[in-house]
């Protein structure tokens, strides 16, 4: 599940959750979990490895395209 998808449903849930007459007063909605272990992979680490890969294959293709 992404962090968008993630916020959208907490959304739905408080909007689900509203009590009655009084709208500020908010039943608890229960917390959506998350590992920080998986944000790092998947807001750091991984796009740097993808950047890295696309630099290499940039520079491959560069280096394809000089005349010898």
């Amino acid at each position: 599940m992404s962090w968008a998808e993630a916020m959208k449903e907490m959304a739905d849930v408080a909007s689900r959750d509203r009590v009655g007459s009084d709208a500020n007063v908010t039943r608890s909605a229960p917390s959506t979990s998350w590992d920080p272990y998986e944000v790092w992979l998947t807001r750091v680490k991984q796009p740097r490895e993808h950047a890295a890969g696309r630099l290499t294959a940039n520079a491959e293709s560069q280096a394809r395209k000089l005349p010898d």
